[in-house]
């Protein structure tokens, strides 16, 4: 565990950096705790809310990372987009978070026992990804989520995990009444394919959601204007499907809020997952799939690459915040 606990702490001096950098514009809170570990160990997970106060509300976006503790390359992703975002201080973005046009709020590190531990689940062996008590119409066995035990890998828990309220909390805090039209949140992830996928709900069922047309609009518009023609966008359904998916649990509690106070503005909850694709360079680093965490990163020859290559990527989604359905070609 002790290799675990020094990369962790890394990561939390990068985000201390991080709001030193950021200065005014960046604010850092202690947003709640990791499940305990066997030997009763908790480790604190951080929120950073970027922006004017006024931009959380009118203007606001999300990034998270470390959902998967052995998905480091996420949370790098994350953690250099934001280092990238205040040591240039020259792009669009950082003048339209400067200016209150856009604000962010980011969880880093979701599952810190997970990154401490070195293993994809939280400290009590659950999968958060399979957690939220949603129900497939149909899911792979095994793999898409099972109850039999924490021993086995992919466990959905009995319980909705301590990580899963913290990440219910910060959707009813920054997102659910946020006043934008658009409310994009990415939550990065690793080790599924050879292709960078970007998927939204539904993860349970094959069914379109609410704002299908909506979501496919956006892919185009990425792929054919933005120039993201490297990513793989869809509903996660058309790769595979799950039990518990935590964004589908909070992209439908959103819809039934809308449904409930009737609002006069057209808001929409955008969830996406940005799935890494980290098996093109098992042929570079064969022995990677005997390691713990190789199949969900990338070789060590790639990994700065696969690191930068997001930062428009993740720049283009947040701006969406500011944005309307008429902006979207």
């Amino acid at each position: 565990m002790l290799r675990g606990i020094k990369r962790l702490n890394r990561y939390e001096n990068r985000i201390l950096k991080i709001v030193k950098l950021g200065g005014k514009l960046v604010r850092l809170k202690q947003y709640g705790f990791s499940s305990k570990t066997e030997e009763g160990f908790r480790f604190p997970i951080y929120v950073l809310e970027i922006g004017k106060p006024k931009a959380i509300k009118s203007n606001v976006s999300g990034l998270i990372a470390g959902v998967h503790g052995l998905e480091t390359i996420g949370i790098r992703v994350l953690l250099d987009f934001l280092d990238d975002l205040f040591a240039r201080k020259n792009s669009v973005l950082y003048h339209e978070i400067k200016n209150g046009e856009v604000g962010i709020v980011c969880i880093p590190i979701l599952n810190p026992g997970g990154v401490a531990l070195k293993r994809r689940s939280n400290p009590k062996g659950v999968d958060l990804m399979r957690n939220s008590g949603v129900e497939a119409v149909k899911a792979p066995f095994f793999f898409g989520g099972h109850k039999y035990s924490n021993f086995f890998p992919y466990y959905r828990g009995k319980v909705l995990q301590t990580e899963s309220r913290v990440l219910d909390r910060y959707f009813k805090e920054y997102f659910l009444r946020a006043e934008n039209q658009f409310i994009p949140v990415v939550d990065i992830h690793s080790g599924f394919g050879t292709v960078d996928h970007v998927w939204w709900p539904y993860a349970s069922t094959h069914e379109p959601c609410a704002d299908e047309e909506l979501f496919q609009k956006i892919g185009s518009n990425f792929t054919n204007h933005l120039n993201h023609f490297l990513y793989r966008f869809g509903p996660q359904s058309e790769t595979y499907t799950t039990h518990g998916d935590l964004w589908d649990r909070l992209y439908d509690q959103f819809q039934s809020n809308i449904k409930e106070i009737h609002s006069p503005i057209s808001r929409h909850f955008l969830p996406l997952t940005l799935e890494i694709g980290t098996w093109s360079d098992i042929n570079l680093d064969p022995l990677k799939i005997f390691r713990k965490r190789g199949i969900f990163n990338p070789s060590r020859e790639l990994k700065q690459k696969s690191i930068i290559s997001h930062r428009k990527f993740l720049s283009d989604v947040i701006r969406l915040a500011k944005m309307n359905p008429s902006d979207i070609y």
